[in-house]
């Protein structure tokens, strides 16, 4: 299965009287947050057809944008196992039971995803990867054993790779 790894956008610093589960995307994490979404849209055989994500309002708000670039209606599902501090082995334990053939995109928080992409990929040297706000890290994983690696992006590194037909599409032509 491909799973596609996501830290929700950037969020606001406090949310008084909501704690840290009520904060919410800033219009930047928003924007950059849709930026992304586009961006895995076009990746056709990448772009996910499920999303699990935390209950916390930002990454929900993450979810969601997500979700509306690539069409989704009701394939987004709130899942406790994504919140922050949850022990990793609880979401792979869920992972191991998901039967969806399309990719499955997961939102949530730091440290938590980066203990999981370590765990899907093994202990090879993955122990000092962290995600930006808004990255995506994609991890191909048959269930046992390591995954593999498909890509780890941020905003920036979206901007440099492009679809292949996108950029013969977007390429001068010859005179």
């Amino acid at each position: 299965m491909e799973i596609l790894i996501i830290r929700h956008g950037h969020a606001v610093d406090d949310a008084p009287d909501l704690g840290d589960a009520g904060r919410w995307l800033t219009g930047k994490g928003r924007k950059l947050t849709r930026r992304v979404a586009k961006w895995l849209a076009k990746q056709k055989d990448r772009c996910p057809g499920v999303i699990w994500t935390s209950p916390l309002v930002r990454a929900v708000q993450t979810a969601e944008i997500i979700a509306d670039a690539a069409g989704l209606t009701d394939e987004v599902s709130v899942a406790a196992e994504l919140s922050p501090s949850r022990d990793t082995a609880e979401i792979l334990r869920r992972l191991s039971q998901h039967q969806g053939a399309q990719p499955l995109a997961l939102v949530g928080h730091e440290p938590s995803l980066s203990a999981l992409v370590t765990s899907l990929l093994g202990d090879g040297g993955w122990a000092g990867l962290s995600l930006k706000k808004s990255g995506v890290v994609a991890v191909s994983w048959d269930g046992r054993g390591p995954g593999t690696l498909r890509f780890a992006l941020d905003l920036k590194a979206m901007k440099a790779v492009t679809p292949v037909k996108e950029a013969q599409q977007q390429a001068p032509r010859a005179r």
